[in-house]
């Protein structure tokens, strides 16, 4: 017999606001700035006692801290993907930047005494600088779909750099497109650049920003965006190219370095993504955050040395067979046992 799982969450257009999906109850809650209220008084209506554990995304997508830890009664586990003081320098102004930043090491203060999962070691040694304490912060990695778990990594391969991931400001799409006009000058101007990946409701003209970029340096006719793609077309996608470029500042894990490595396809990527994530000279090249230069000279390294892609191609194949959902599963279910276990001796004694 299973474990009985409720989901608050937000909503979208025309999601229904309560319903069972394989089992899982699903309440979701419509707002925006108005969400962490709206989720207290969910839980402080309906929900406070019901549960043996409560699992909290620390700062959900909008970046807006839920507090959780503040009012549930119950035992609590936080996920906190990554330090975000990159990110909110990247995606607001200074001043408001500055005020998160110091928001997240207040929440951080909150949390110290709550068990904290993360999904990278890289992501944990980022977590200390919020001063938590390192017994308190288990990492629990990423899998890859089902869809990834057949990828053919031996397929002939097509001229293609891809940029793969959320199409938010922060996420920096916009130095794959200038990185990959510095490599033009060095690679077979057969190569073009895709970017794909899931339109922002919060970022709503990011993408035209892109489109203006490639034209405005000239490339609009060899980059091509394929927006709000499946999960098959990913994977069609990923086992055609020939590098995944990855530009983030900050990254806890990065699952499309995972789904591009499945599939047989090294990977260029910033110093965000944690280094037991990419390794480099293994599974993909890394480079300094922000050095559009060396970014577009890995680029250039790794698609004029088929020596070197064969091997990193090989490696990233067989090193990334070791993520996946079941093994997270059951790592991240025995956090939660541990926790609510804890909560019963000491309410028992």
């Amino acid at each position: 017999m299973g474990n009985k799982v409720t989901l608050l969450c937000s909503g979208f257009k025309s999601s229904k606001q309560h319903e069972v999906i394989d089992g899982v109850e699903i309440v979701r809650i419509k707002g925006s700035w108005s969400l962490p209220s709206r989720f207290f008084n969910e839980y402080t209506k309906r929900m406070k006692g019901n549960f043996d554990i409560v699992v909290e995304e620390a700062i959900g997508g909008q970046r807006f801290p839920f507090l959780c830890t503040v009012y549930v009664k119950e035992p609590l586990v936080a996920v906190w993907h990554q330090r975000h003081y990159k990110i909110f320098h990247e995606e607001y102004p200074l001043p408001i930047a500055f005020l998160l930043s110091w928001l997240e090491l207040f929440q951080a203060r909150l949390y110290r005494n709550r068990t904290v999962i993360t999904p990278s070691k890289g992501a944990k040694e980022k977590l200390a600088l919020l001063g938590f304490k390192s017994d308190r912060v288990k990492v629990v990695y990423d899998g890859v779909e089902s869809t990834f778990c057949s990828a053919e990594t031996h397929q002939k391969r097509d001229d293609i750099i891809v940029y793969l991931g959320k199409l938010r400001k922060y996420k920096r799409a916009d130095h794959a497109i200038l990185a990959f006009a510095y490599a033009l000058k060095n690679i077979k101007p057969t190569y073009r650049l895709i970017v794909a990946g899931k339109m922002s409701e919060i970022d709503r003209g990011y993408v035209e920003k892109l489109r203006g970029i490639a034209k405005s340096i000239g490339v609009q006719n060899k980059v091509e965006f394929r927006l709000n793609i499946s999960e098959s077309e990913k994977r069609k996608l990923l086992e055609a190219a020939r590098l995944l470029i990855q530009p983030s500042p900050v990254e806890g894990f990065s699952i499309v370095v995972l789904e591009a490595n499945r599939c047989g396809t090294p990977v260029v990527a910033s110093d965000g993504v944690p280094s037991d994530v990419v390794m480099n000279g293994y599974n993909g090249l890394v480079y300094s955050y922000g050095d559009l230069q060396a970014l577009a000279s890995k680029t250039v390294e790794l698609l004029n040395d088929p020596v070197l892609w064969e091997r990193m191609s090989k490696n990233a194949s067989e090193w990334s067979q070791q993520f996946t959902w079941e093994k997270s599963i059951l790592e991240f279910e025995q956090i939660l046992r541990n926790d609510a276990y804890k909560e019963d001796v000491k309410l028992s004694r």
